[in-house]
């Protein structure tokens, strides 16, 4: 690049000249601003990376965030072509100053002659983006701009230049930016981000590019004093806000003809402050002009005439704060919400004066877009009417801001549009309260509306005081919510791993007992005693914990110990080791979950007559067995006989050791008791009970425990721990249904509004229980007021009977929607 230092140069509107060396000042000036140049590229390349994942994240649905990511894969891919492209661009501005965009235009001309008739509303809404880039430039540029061209110009020694054949020029910029993503095959909603993009990271830092280059100029001996005499051919540009200057003139102002000291541009500057209007309100303002807005100024428009009156700020705000006050009449009337015609409005005022003036371009244009901003409002379904009636309570007020203050539209950080955003948050969930209960968010909401009808005059400094004071108030509000929602949702986890613990329980005690023999008193004592161990280990530890594993291989235990087998001598010893073991067992685990102390005692007294059962019945299978079924001789029976007596007798001796555990707690328990109430149970009656269960045995494949049938007869059924009742039956529809896979992808927090037949209320999403498919909701104040399934919801949102609300900021909702609205009727659509 450097060595290239003859270059054809060619005047835009003489023709030819032959190639003559670029003068030493530009060529510096060139590499400079190349540098620069350079250096803001790989800004815009880190910072799209960053700004494209963060909307990724935040897209509200799957479709949209996968145009985001699309669109940061192709940037990657492509950013080395465009930072070419737009270097390139650069030079050739230098290197063919005067004729570079002449040609540009030309060979772009020729590209696209044959297709006009076939350009996409997509091509119009990237063209009117990129001109309102190049104007906003222009516009805070003008300075900079108009004195490097005549530097340039005097440089070349050419004729004068137009603005877009300065090197480095808005247009020269944009022009190499758009040639290089040519190639980028992403969606429209992602070329606009990409473009602002290039105008916040590129564009916005070329002001000081500009004044560097005039720097330069200045220390390399380049026109260091401008002439006085040069007057800029920047088209005037619309002013940025700021208050009424004090001492501003009330009535409205008489305009004289361009280049005097109060041509309409001129008055405004000074109305407001001076400077430039960019940002989104110049993007609105051309759109509301169909694409025409240039420089401030519509295309094609006549110009002001001496005879042209505008209305000044003065009279506009002071017409407005007339009517503010006479709202407050109305305040507590929450009738049907009404859209204020503001020009009705203040010619009701501003008629009255002596002169026949009219609304200011800039002024009319605020008018109109606020008009616009609260017909979204006021037919938002996501607000409820009461809350939509207090907000229209601000229309004035709003309109006394944005014709204030300009960059009401261009921040997002301003604190009348971050009010109105926070109203519209907390009111999102806000449901009428029940007839004579407080509701502070309403009041707060009031007492607010009240304070800026009585008291905003023109003092902006007033919505931050508002801001602040309403935002600590939500905040405080919010914290109270979260925290009875976090018990809410720890409420519906600790019931769900109830369920679930008790499931496992219930599934292994069934399984154990299935095909078995077992007792009801022991049935009683699995269903009612060890069932509580088991779940209390399942929630502790989870079914591979120790613990739990231990107890569930107890019940296995258990049922065994009651029908041993098989029917030989090492069983009947092993059961002999196992029973002392397996009763302390038993007895540490149902006191560690405090099961009942009485009914602890009287079922293992059970249990204990039915393990001496079961070893007087093992030991006679075992003799059975060993002596077979033939006939025993006559001679032997009393030798049998004594042996039967002798094995009785050691059967009672076993019996009294099981027993000698119990007795000796009896015993202490006894001497504790007689400070205790007596019991209402009758022990003999218990006993009876108990001597009644060792002769009835129940056999069962799966046992219930239904007490008041225990005595009957054998009851066939399983151990429930878990309800089993049908829920009430909904309507079905096919997983694949659309419905279906929408509610897969709601997403916790997000607002909804569910119609009864009296009433509607509106929730949040506050859990997704995936162990049961159970979706919790709850109100603005944290309470639990709605579960649904997926399939419910599902077939709710096809009935229409639950609505999903956009909480998304009410604002930029609102401007989202305008500028659709202006660019369908700018196609045609």
């Amino acid at each position: 690049m450097n060595g290239a230092k003859v270059v054809g140069i060619h005047g835009g509107r003489s023709g030819g000249r032959e190639a003559k060396p670029l003068p030493n000042p530009l060529i510096k000036l060139r590499e400079l601003t190349k540098q620069h140049v350079h250096s803001l590229l790989r800004k815009l390349f880190d910072g799209a990376d960053d700004a494209l994942f963060a909307m990724a994240d935040k897209a509200g649905t799957n479709n949209e965030q996968t145009v985001y990511f699309d669109a940061m894969r192709e940037l990657r891919l492509q950013k080395k072509h465009i930072a070419t492209s737009v270097v390139k661009s650069l030079i050739r501005s230098f290197n063919e100053v005067g004729s570079y965009r002449a040609r540009y235009i030309s060979e772009q001309s020729n590209q696209v002659s044959e297709e006009l008739s076939l350009i996409q509303n997509e091509d119009l809404e990237v063209r009117v983006a990129v001109e309102g880039m190049i104007s906003r430039l222009r516009g805070v540029s003008g300075k900079s701009l108009e004195e490097l061209k005549l530097r340039v110009e005097h440089l070349l020694q050419s004729e004068p230049l137009e603005l877009d054949q300065v090197p480095a020029s808005p247009e020269v910029l944009c022009d190499g930016f758009m040639d290089g993503c040519e190639g980028l095959d992403i969606d429209i909603r992602a070329q606009l981000v990409i473009l602002k993009l290039f105008e916040r990271f590129v564009l916005a830092d070329m002001v000081k590019a500009y004044d560097d280059s005039n720097a330069l100029m200045v220390q390399l001996g380049v026109m260091p004093v401008m002439r006085k005499a040069s007057a800029p051919q920047t088209r005037p540009s619309a002013p940025s806000a700021g208050a009424p200057v004090p001492g501003a003139p009330a009535n409205p102002v008489h305009h004289v003809a361009p280049g005097s000291a109060q041509t309409p541009m001129s008055h405004y500057a000074q109305e407001t402050g001076g400077g430039m209007v960019g940002g989104q309100l110049e993007d609105l303002r051309n759109l509301l002009h169909g694409g025409q807005l240039q420089g401030g100024a519509v295309t094609g428009a006549e110009p002001p005439t001496l005879s042209s009156v505008y209305y000044s700020q003065n009279d506009l705000i002071g017409a407005l704060s007339a009517f503010q006050g006479e709202q407050l009449e109305s305040l507590g009337n929450f009738g049907p919400s009404q859209l204020i015609d503001f020009r009705s409005l203040l010619s009701q005022k501003l008629a009255q004066g002596s002169c026949d003036a009219d609304y200011s371009e800039m002024d009319s244009d605020v008018i109109n877009l606020v008009s616009m901003l609260f017909e979204f409002i006021l037919d938002d379904r996501q607000l409820q009417p009461t809350m939509k009636a207090l907000i229209a309570r601000m229309q004035i007020p709003i309109l006394k801001v944005a014709l204030m203050d300009r960059n009401f539209f261009n921040k997002g950080g301003h604190p009348a549009r971050k009010l109105l955003n926070l109203i519209a948050s907390a009111a999102i969930g806000w449901n009428e309260p029940e007839e004579g209960k407080k509701d502070r968010l309403r009041e707060k909401i009031e007492s607010l509306v009240e304070r800026v009808l009585t008291e905003f005059t023109q003092d902006l400094g007033f919505f931050n005081e508002l801001l602040e004071d309403f935002s600590s108030f939500v905040d405080v509000e919010q914290r109270r919510g979260q925290l009875v929602e976090q018990r809410t949702k720890d409420s519906e986890k600790g019931k769900v791993a109830s369920e679930l613990a008790k499931k496992a329980a219930q599934e292994n005690l069934n399984e154990s007992i299935k095909g078995r023999v077992v007792p009801d008193s022991v049935m009683q004592l699995l269903k009612e005693g060890w069932s509580s161990v088991l779940v209390l280990h399942y929630l502790k530890e989870g079914e591979h914990g120790k613990n739990w594993l231990s107890a569930c291989a107890l019940v296995d235990e258990l049922v065994w110990s009651l029908n041993p087998e098989p029917a030989e001598q090492g069983t009947r010893n092993k059961l002999l080791a196992m029973i002392p073991q397996l009763m302390k067992r038993l007895r540490e685990g149902l006191k560690e979950v405090s099961f009942d102390e009485f009914k602890t005692k009287e079922l293992l007294k059970s249990l204990e007559n039915y393990h001496v059962e079961a070893l007087q019945g093992l030991q006679a299978k075992i003799e059975a067995k060993e002596i077979g079924p033939a006939e025993v001789p006559l001679e032997r029976m009393d030798t049998l006989s004594k042996r039967q007596r002798e094995l009785e007798e050691q059967d009672d001796a076993i019996a009294d050791l099981v027993r000698s555990t119990m007795e000796l707690e009896m015993d202490f328990k006894a001497l504790k008791s007689k400070s205790e109430p007596e019991t209402s149970i009758d022990a003999e009656s218990a006993q009876k009970t108990s001597d009644t269960d060792v002769k009835q045995p129940v056999s069962a494949d799966r046992v219930g425990l239904d007490q008041d049938s225990v005595s009957e007869a054998p009851v066939h059924e399983e151990i429930v721990l878990v309800s089993t009742e049908p829920e009430a039956q909904e309507a079905v529809i096919d997983e694949s249904d659309p419905f279906i896979k929408q509610v897969e992808k709601f997403a916790v927090g997000c607002w909804f509004e569910f119609q009864g037949s009296d009433h509607t209320e509106r929730c949040k999403l506050a859990a997704i229980i995936k162990a049961t498919g159970k979706y919790i909701f709850v109100n603005r104040a944290g309470i639990k007021v709605a579960e649904k399934t997926k399939m419910g919801l599902a077939v709710e949102l096809r009935r229409g009977t639950v609505q999903i609300l956009n909480d998304g900021l009410l604002f930029d909702r609102a401007l989202e929607s305008i500028i659709t609205n202006l660019r369908g009727k700018n196609t045609g659509n």
